[in-house]
């Protein structure tokens, strides 16, 4: 895929923009932003996405098998979906929230996956999928923080280059300021010209250090043991309750604790989607344990946004709570994807003043797809040991022992079996919604150059 070739009147620039609605610093840098675009003579769309309705990522992947390309929720997550994909750079721009992006950016993220083809690749030594377009846009990453923090700044970049990487970016470029301490405007103008102009851009991460993931899962050093009498384990897929990996993983977690005498409740992230008596609820049921367990899927490279919700939330209330530890599993076939997430995880627990117990993160998690894990018998052999070894340590309040952080990243499968295998099951669920094979790779948002903007400019 070659960078956009544009002429400057038929250029466009998406904006999208997590700052809070006031008159604060990081308003104002998005402002600049959209002034900045509007200035090029570029056609500009801005999607102010606290203000937007965008409805979490359910994770159902019928915007690649019922209505390929497109999203079947009824908001504004197509309008940003044509937009991102027919324009020449997007521009992402939000506060940062643990090293990462804030809920609303990240949850319009995860609403990007229909501009991506199901069908997996080996691309640089790992699974990734294909394009379903030809061309996609230059990204730019602006992150907004209060005060400098280079291991925060680190995690944004690795966050930037997965998600430019996954959707398809020719080029990439971040940019982290401190608007409220330190002048920034000439900063900003230069990264978003140089962006704009087609320069060469970051490196891609393609070639990250092999013990990343073990890295992240690692507990804290000097975690104090302090004997855990109850869990809460949060499940941070929106599917319906029984259908998701992630339950399936939280479920059998759960009955290991329990074997331990720990007193366990499962609280779905699906009760975090409004406020309400029944976030309320959710959130005072994780208010009353020690241990705080987050399963969750990975999306786009990191939580999922509304994972990163429910998180603020906690951080607010957080109740008896004395520790974090993470669970996550990825679609793709190598656990290292999860790295990041797992990275952000851990940095969320040390900012709101908790410890990190540690991490346990596997791909292919599709393939569990909410059954029950013990009946999976060989296959998820290394998963269920991981699981055993991980709950007497968590249970007695130590960390996770790396052992079983390396058992849980085992591979189910060779990488090339999984990716025939995932290329069979499209095909199966295309035809179980009547949906013709060659028809998986249609492509709703192609540019049409006399088309207008989405959004309201800027």
């Amino acid at each position: 895929m070659q960078p956009p070739t544009t002429p400057a009147a038929d250029r466009r620039i998406l904006i999208l923009d997590a700052t809070p609605d006031d008159d604060g610093p990081d308003r104002r840098v998005a402002d600049r932003l959209a002034a900045l675009a509007t200035d090029s003579g570029a056609l500009i769309s801005r999607f102010r996405l606290e203000e937007v309705r965008l409805a979490p990522c359910l994770g159902d992947f019928e915007c690649w098998t019922k209505t390929p390309g497109l999203c079947r929720t009824q908001d504004d997550a197509n309008a940003i979906a044509k937009a991102f994909q027919q324009a020449d750079l997007a521009v992402m721009v939000t506060p940062l929230f643990h090293g990462g992006y804030r809920p609303s950016l990240k949850g319009a993220l995860d609403r990007l996956l229909g501009v991506i083809h199901p069908f997996f690749h080996e691309s640089v030594g790992v699974t990734r999928h294909q394009p379903r377009y030809e061309r996609y846009p230059a990204m730019l990453f602006v992150g907004l923080e209060a005060a400098p923090d280079a291991a925060a700044r680190e995690l944004f970049a690795a966050f930037a280059g997965g998600n430019a990487i996954n959707l398809m970016a020719p080029r990439f470029h971040t940019l982290v300021l401190a608007p409220a301490t330190a002048p920034w405007e000439e900063a900003l103008a230069a990264r978003f010209a140089q962006a704009l102009a087609g320069h060469d851009g970051e490196p891609f991460p393609h070639h990250p250090p092999a013990d990343a993931l073990a890295r992240a899962c690692a507990p804290d050093p000097a975690l104090p043991p302090a004997p855990v009498q109850r869990a809460a384990l949060l499940v941070g897929s929106a599917r319906p309750k029984g259908e998701s990996t992630s339950e399936s993983l939280a479920r059998s977690l759960a009955e290991n604790l329990e074997r331990q005498g720990v007193a366990v409740t499962l609280v779905h992230v699906i009760d975090f989607i409004k406020p309400g008596r029944r976030a309320d609820a959710a959130l005072a049921a994780l208010g009353e344990a020690e241990l705080l367990v987050v399963s969750a899927p990975l999306y786009v490279d990191g939580l999922p946004g509304l994972v990163l919700k429910a998180l603020e939330q906690i951080a607010a209330q957080p109740g008896r709570l004395r520790r974090v530890a993470g669970l996550l599993n990825s679609g793709y076939p190598e656990a290292a994807h999860n790295r990041s997430a797992i990275a952000q995880l851990r940095r969320f627990a040390h900012n709101a003043g908790l410890g990190w117990a540690g991490g346990l993160a596997m791909g292919a998690g599709e393939v569990l797809h909410g059954k029950p894990l013990a009946g999976m018998g060989f296959m998820f052999r290394n998963q269920i040991a991981a699981l055993r070894q991980a709950a007497p340590a968590l249970a007695a309040g130590r960390g996770i022992p790396p052992e079983a952080s390396a058992s849980m990243a085992r591979p189910l499968l060779p990488a090339w079996l999984f990716r025939l295998a995932a290329k069979l099951r499209w095909f199966t669920q295309a035809r179980s919604h009547g949906t013709p094979w060659n028809d998986l790779g249609a492509r709703p948002h192609e540019l049409k150059r006399e088309e207008k903007p989405l959004g309201d400019g800027g």
